[in-house]
């Protein structure tokens, strides 16, 4: 063989072998798109507990449940931080370990206050999706369904927080303007008018059963962006 058929065959194996490498860097990849089998992510357990209504100072009657995943299946052994704000709140047990299902499960207190009320469950170690949020609403001792608060914020992006509530028939419901230039819009009950910046505030008392859907027409529309739900039962 001469020096030039040599040197052309070390040439064709140099890009074979590069060849082969490509082909073999994909292998410990995720060919198919599916998830990572090593990401853990936490989502809420249907029925999840989100959402209820009960007496501020009183335990809620459904747990909050979450599942904890590892790629598509259950994560046993996941250490869960519950936690609730508020005078008289709180959730039990407060740490929590997930069983062979993935699933973590907590009781929620509410606290004193008529209003709308937060939970949060955390996984140690993180997870996507968490922590994960949860809320309820409290009414007075009597059934007097007291006033829920939502504010509209602009640190962190546009939005409603809380943005989507379940509140008693008879519960008037006040939107504040904290930062940010915003409006109240919506189809189904009466809105602020023009976008404003804060001091501002909007209240509106729903009578009738429905999901009403309210929005932002600055930052929102009535399916996306800036946006909410309010769920009277």
């Amino acid at each position: 063989m001469t020096g030039g058929e040599r040197l052309i065959g070390w040439i064709a194996a140099a890009l074979a072998g590069a060849a082969l490498a490509g082909c073999g860097g994909d292998q410990g990849g995720d060919a198919g798109g599916g998830p990572d089998p090593a990401a853990i992510s936490v989502a809420q357990a249907e029925p999840s507990g989100d959402g209820q209504i009960g007496t501020a100072g009183t335990a809620l009657p459904q747990p909050l449940r979450i599942v904890v995943r590892r790629g598509s299946g259950p994560e046993a052994g996941a250490v869960v931080n519950w936690s609730t704000p508020g005078t008289g709140a709180s959730v039990t047990p407060p740490v929590d370990t997930t069983g062979s299902d993935g699933i973590s499960t907590g009781v929620w207190r509410l606290g004193d206050e008529a209003g709308t009320q937060s939970a949060q469950a955390e996984v140690v170690g993180g997870a996507e999706g968490s922590p994960l949020h949860f809320t309820a609403t409290a009414t007075a001792p009597g059934g007097d369904p007291g006033e829920v608060r939502i504010n509209l914020l602009n640190s962190g992006g546009n939005r409603f927080e809380p943005a989507n509530v379940t509140i008693p028939v008879g519960t008037k419901v006040t939107w504040t303007w904290v930062a940010g230039f915003h409006d109240v819009s919506s189809g189904d009950f009466t809105g602020s008018g023009e976008p404003v910046s804060p001091p501002r505030s909007h209240s509106f008392t729903f009578e009738s059963p429905g999901t009403y859907i309210y929005f932002c027409s600055v930052h929102g529309s009535p399916t996306g962006g800036m946006r909410g739900t309010i769920v009277v039962r």
